[in-house]
């Protein structure tokens, strides 16, 4: 089975590729979904989040107040890494638990959608890497018009993640994702036939 992760800084396109994939009939694991999924009200990572920051940063149903943690960590990235060290390692536990399980059942190709892939120094645990990426000033207003979040954290989020073009330097096919949907789609069945 060819494990294929798949990243790109915010607003890069990555959701348009793993929707494609999707619709197509592959498994796409997405990483961000199960983080949420960990931070939500019982989620795994909740008592951690309590223990280091505190119940400011628990909603009133239990999960993770994003807004005030996203401003946080942003602003002071000692906290990022904390909170990283909570959260980042069980869901690589669960990515590797869900390979085994989805080989074993026969499997050819399975996805990962994976935001911070080279930001967690885990892109060796994949056969390749798809990196999809745009112009700097195309991805913040995408994001601006998807989420409503202002320039200035747009830019914090944006200058946090590494820098695209290194990203590209190490991936096994890039996407430059600044034209239609279906030129997006054109470049990914171009690469699906060489797996």
């Amino acid at each position: 089975m060819k494990t294929i992760a798949i990243t790109g800084g915010i607003g890069s396109g990555k959701t348009e590729v793993t929707n494609y994939l999707t619709c197509l009939g592959y498994t796409v694991v997405d990483a961000d979904k199960m983080s949420r999924e960990m931070t939500a009200a019982g989620g795994k990572a909740m008592p951690y989040i309590f223990q280091h920051f505190g119940p400011e940063y628990i909603m009133s149903d239990g999960s993770l107040n994003r807004a005030a943690m996203r401003d946080l960590v942003f602003r002071e990235p000692s906290k990022k890494k904390l909170l990283e060290e909570g959260t980042t390692k069980v869901v690589l536990e669960d990515i590797e638990k869900i390979k085994r399980e989805r080989e074993e059942s026969g499997d050819s190709a399975l996805f990962f959608d994976i935001p911070l892939l080279f930001e967690t120094g885990t892109e060796g645990n994949y056969d390749l890497v798809w990196v999809v990426t745009a112009p700097y000033e195309v991805r913040r207003e995408r994001v601006m018009k998807r989420d409503g979040i202002g320039k200035e954290i747009i830019d914090l989020i944006m200058d946090s993640q590494k820098d695209e073009s290194a990203k590209a330097e190490k991936a096994d096919f890039v996407i430059v994702n600044d034209g239609s949907i279906d030129e997006l789609r054109a470049a990914v069945d171009k690469e699906l036939k060489k797996l």
